[in-house]
């Protein structure tokens, strides 16, 4: 008897550790797909000089639709051409930063009563790209 009793104490937690490596991997996912759309929106950027409202757009509603998230969600912001002087001329620079939400990080969550909003964080790439538009 007191072995089930440890069992039905201890079960359920080894339980959320086995789902909590199923949302490791979904979360890991995620992440990779923010990745590579923002890649692809960075790329067309350095095409068009800058980050045009279409690109923005283009890039809210992949990012929405891959993630399932609400599109005003997503912060997208960046600066149109950023000048830095170095000893040979010119080089034009677009600083970039998108924020997106990542929701229901832990498994069993209401288990463990950790409450919605702290069950979430913004995956956020700020980094910058040299302009190719002539």
């Amino acid at each position: 008897m007191k072995q089930f009793i440890v069992l039905t104490a201890v079960l359920p937690i080894l339980l959320i550790f086995m789902t909590q490596m199923i949302h490791d991997q979904k979360n890991n996912d995620a992440v990779n797909q923010i990745q590579a759309l923002v890649y692809a929106a960075k790329e067309n950027a350095k095409q068009e000089g800058c980050f045009t409202a279409d690109i923005k757009a283009k890039l809210r509603k992949d990012l929405s639709d891959a993630l399932g998230i609400a599109a005003d969600e997503i912060v997208i912001a960046s600066s149109e051409e950023v000048k830095y002087r170095y000893s040979k001329g010119e080089e034009r620079l677009i600083h970039y930063r998108v924020e997106v939400p990542v929701k229901n990080v832990m498994a069993g969550a209401g288990f463990f009563q950790i409450k919605e909003e702290e069950n979430a964080y913004r995956y956020v790439i700020d980094s910058y790209t040299a302009s190719e538009k002539i």
